[in-house]
């Protein structure tokens, strides 16, 4: 992995963990997420996924279309593993996991928050 798409994973992560404390805090009060909060969580989502890839591209020699970036951005659950298998081997397997279980994280939190409060 080259170290621009090392660096871009630091904005997921903080992205990741600014959704999980509003869920969290949401949840712990009994509130429901609004509309427009889920909306902004699946664009930041998508955004950051397709920037990721799109830092990663750089170093690798891989033959993709120009408009792979968009079509990362608007079919990402299918197309970052398919990439990540393509550029890495099974070990993309493993990263593919990584990034649905960073995603997943907010909403797993909050769930925790209801069952368990």
């Amino acid at each position: 992995m080259n170290f621009r798409a090392a660096l871009s994973f630091v904005p997921l992560i903080l992205l990741a963990l600014i959704f999980t404390a509003a869920r969290e805090v949401l949840a712990s009060h009994h509130l429901k997420t609004p509309g427009e909060f889920a909306n902004l969580e699946s664009v930041s989502q998508q955004l950051f996924v397709a920037l990721w890839v799109y830092l990663d591209r750089q170093g690798r020699r891989l033959n993709l279309p120009f408009e792979f970036d968009a079509f990362v951005f608007f079919a990402w659950p299918i197309v970052l593993p398919y990439y990540l298998v393509k550029s890495r081997g099974a070990r993309g397997l493993l990263l593919a996991a990584l990034f649905f279980a960073l995603l997943a994280l907010p909403s797993v939190v909050a769930e925790s928050v209801r069952v368990f409060h």
